[in-house]
Order: C-alpha cells, then structure tokens, then sequence
C-alpha cells in the first residue's frame, strides 16, 4: 500500500502544485501530506514544506506556529475524513452488523490513506495539546460509541459498557490497520486484514 495514496483526495497529479489559487492554508497541508507519504511524520521541516508549496519559507507561519500545529493540523482533517467515511457505512441488516461495517469502513479508509493514518496516531501530536484535534478524534470515536448504543438497546448486542466494547472495537481495527500499514501484519498471520477485523469484531460481539 503506497503512503502517497491520499493524494487522490486532492486536485493534480500527487505533487503539491505551486501556491497561485490563494488557499495558503491547503496548500501546506496539501505539501506536508505529500511530504509525509515520501518520508514519514519526523521526516522533513516546515522549509521543505514551503519549498514544495512554492511559498516563502515564511509563509507557512501565517497559519501555523510550528511543524507540530501543522501535523495537528493534518491530523485533525484526517479525523474529520475518518468520520465521514464512518458515517457513510452501510446500516447493516441490524444494530451487530453496523458496527461489523464500521469496522470495515475504518480500516479501509486507513489503509486507502496511509499519510493521514501516520499524523492521526503518531506521537509527534496530541488531541490534549490540539483541542481542536481532539475534538475531531472524540467525534470518529463517537459514531462507533453511538452504533453500539444503539445496537445495546435494541437487544442486538450484550454489554454493561458500550464505551468500553466500543474502544475494544476500536482498538481492535486500529492494530490491524497500523500492522497492515506497516507490513507487519503477515509476520505474524496470513489472514487478511479485513478478514482478521470481521472475524474478531464478530468474535467480540456475539450474543
């Protein structure tokens, strides 16, 4: 799985194009993501990302105090993609099979966008130093908290503690994506990583 996957999201060819259309602000997310899928969070300096953006190397400081805002930055819009991706899976046929497609709509979208993946979860940010990340973050995790609930109460799942089941699942599809990512994952199994998500999802929802 490329790390420049993400660039799809984004208008032309993978590159950054050169700063012209007046959004400063994407433009250096747009730069830094870039950045990020050749050479990883830690990797490169807000210089570099001016330089790719075709901006002065002041520029990105209008927008930003630091690389570590702009990685919050880039993590806090990872965020807000994850949840829309979240809030776009299928119902399912009952309250167990949406959380079993959610579970699906997240690792997909982590594998189909690696760059983010690494922003959102690295240790370079914090949602606690970032309110606006963890904001971001605390709504993702909600969308999972909320099917969950809804799947309790309509008798479709057993548990006292949706938050607990629903970080257990989160979890859960957060090590398979982060191993997949990595290439880790068939050091260890050659279940696929969805495969692996559906059946321990299924495992720890059962009735």
């Amino acid at each position: 799985m490329s790390a420049r996957s993400a660039s799809a999201d984004r208008p032309g060819t993978g590159k950054s194009a050169p700063y012209h259309h007046g959004d400063l602000r994407r433009a250096l997310t747009d730069a830094a993501l870039d950045l990020i899928g050749e050479r990883g969070p830690k990797g490169f300096t807000l210089t570099e990302v001016a330089r790719r953006a075709g901006v002065s190397t002041a520029a990105p400081y209008r927008h930003f105090t630091d690389k570590s805002d702009l990685l919050a930055t880039v993590a806090e819009l990872g965020f807000q993609r994850l949840h829309d991706a979240l809030r776009a899976a299928p119902n399912g046929r009952d309250g167990r099979d949406h959380v079993l497609e959610l579970g699906r709509a997240y690792l997909r979208w982590a594998l189909d966008h690696p760059d983010f993946y690494l922003v959102m979860f690295g240790a370079e940010v914090k949602g606690a130093d970032h309110p606006g990340l963890g904001r971001a973050a605390e709504a993702a995790f909600d969308v999972l908290l909320k099917a969950v609930d809804a799947a309790r109460d309509a008798g479709a799942l057993r548990t006292k503690d949706s938050r607990a089941l629903a970080g257990s699942l989160w979890a859960v599809v957060h090590g398979a994506a982060s191993l997949d990512i990595g290439g880790d994952l068939h050091a260890h199994t050659d279940v696929a990583s969805e495969d692996l998500v559906v059946e321990t999802i299924t495992a720890l929802t059962a009735p």
